[in-house]
């Protein structure tokens, strides 16, 4: 076995049991913190989880483009790390009173402690886009398993942590825990970047310029970001502010079990990317229709069993699991089912589309079926209830993504045979 397979496959696994962790603290957390916290003050925890999470794309992909600079540009690391890290500063800087206003104005419904709250959320995201940074710096090396490795004891730590802490009944309380958990993990993180790279970081590195080339250079990933918080996380957002607690709590113990799924499906396609990549390079246009088809197909039937299971046995699985039932929820259970189902088979095409990179027209059209998911679920909130919104993401990604991806990119690959044919009977 040579080196390069051995790190690929250490890096591999390391990147599943992280995700697997991750699961199993969700599956394992949410039940406690519905117990100890009530259905309010968890419908209120899920909401400013969300808000963090869909904030947290506001590195504006930053981290993502410097991944690719630091491999092609390494004489511009210190410059470019420098910058990025007091910029994100800044962002927290100025986060906090925008979040304050936001929040005491009730234009995000989160509870009264506005203050705690909007700091608390402003740190969290920080805190986040920093992480990224520093394990960003670490797979530059290739390393990626130190960086998983990192993360799953932070996610051990937060989660005995949490479940401790969550018997005081206090969403502040559980903020502060974790941004005290988040401060260790990016200490070590940055202290683990430093072997990997030798960098300062220092705010006469920073050059503005610098910034502005890397902000155009990252505009694609950042557009990426945007379209996957659209379609996951901005409905909790929006219901918080139209439906009572007992359905927006309702609403993200259905997310939260199937984000689970969807996580551990969609990393069969993903793992690929460096594959394809590889492929192209080689011009091998036929191989790689022939892989998309076979995947396309295979993955498909995989999502076709599976949905039969959940609505099946899964149901009763997650009533079990979540000590809730209803019609409401059941309904709300089986759309969701058939929408994780959809976006597991539509993740083949998408990144097939971003390994080739021949992904900016499919991101336009992701953030299309974002902001239709979210008009419909708004529109169909009334007659269906908190199922309005799955039934709503079902019929943006049918319109959108669902039937242009493997149009789109059957098209770009035939393109590709045709050209390379046509080059070689000359």
């Amino acid at each position: 076995m040579t080196g390069k397979h051995l790190r690929y496959l250490t890096n591999l696994s390391a990147t599943f049991l992280s995700q697997a962790v991750s699961a199993l603290s969700i599956l394992l957390l949410t039940p406690v913190l519905v117990r100890n916290l009530g259905t309010e003050q968890f419908s209120l925890y899920g909401v400013l989880l969300n808000i963090i999470i869909f904030s947290s794309v506001f590195d504006f992909g930053l981290n993502i483009g410097l991944l690719r600079r630091l491999i092609h540009e390494k004489s511009q690391s210190e410059a470019l790390i420098s910058s990025l890290f007091f910029f994100f500063l800044f962002l927290f800087v100025i986060s906090v009173p925008v979040f304050f206003v936001l929040y005491e104005s009730e234009i995000l419904n989160t509870g009264s402690n506005y203050f705690y709250h909007a700091f608390f959320t402003a740190i969290l995201i920080t805190q986040n886009i920093l992480a990224l940074l520093f394990d960003v710096i670490i797979q530059t090396a290739n390393k990626i398993f130190v960086g998983k490795i990192i993360r799953i004891s932070k996610l051990v730590i937060e989660f005995t942590a949490l479940y401790f802490f969550c018997r005081q009944g206090s969403v502040t309380l559980l903020l502060l825990v974790s941004a005290v958990v988040n401060f260790l993990y990016i200490f070590i993180l940055f202290y683990y970047s430093k072997k990997e790279v030798n960098y300062k970081i220092s705010f006469a590195y920073s050059k503005w310029k610098l910034l502005v080339s890397h902000l155009r250079y990252s505009f694609w990933y950042f557009q990426a970001a945007i379209a996957g918080v659209l379609a996951f996380n901005a409905q909790i957002i929006m219901i918080s502010s139209l439906l009572d607690s007992i359905s927006v709590a309702k609403y993200i113990l259905v997310s939260r079990f199937f984000d689970v799924i969807r996580i551990g499906l969609t990393n069969f396609t993903i793992v690929l990317f460096p594959m394809l990549a590889t492929i192209q390079s080689e011009g091998n246009w036929s191989l790689l229709k022939e892989m998309y088809l076979t995947i396309l197909k295979r993955m498909g039937i995989l999502a076709i069993v599976l949905l039969a299971a959940l609505i099946g046995i899964g149901q009763t699985v997650f009533v079990f699991w979540s000590k809730q039932g209803g019609q409401d929820i059941r309904l709300l259970f089986k759309l969701f089912a058939v929408f994780i189902m959809m976006i597991v088979i539509d993740n083949v095409s998408a990144v097939f589309l971003s390994a080739l990179r021949l992904n900016k027209i499919q991101v336009i059209v992701a953030m299309g079926q974002g902001v239709v998911a979210l008009v419909l679920g708004y529109l169909l909130i009334r007659p269906f209830g908190i199922a309005g919104i799955a039934l709503g993401s079902i019929i943006a990604l049918l319109a959108t993504n669902f039937i242009f991806n493997p149009v789109y990119l059957i098209r770009q690959i035939n393109q590709h045979i045709s050209t390379k044919r046509d080059g070689s009977n000359l």
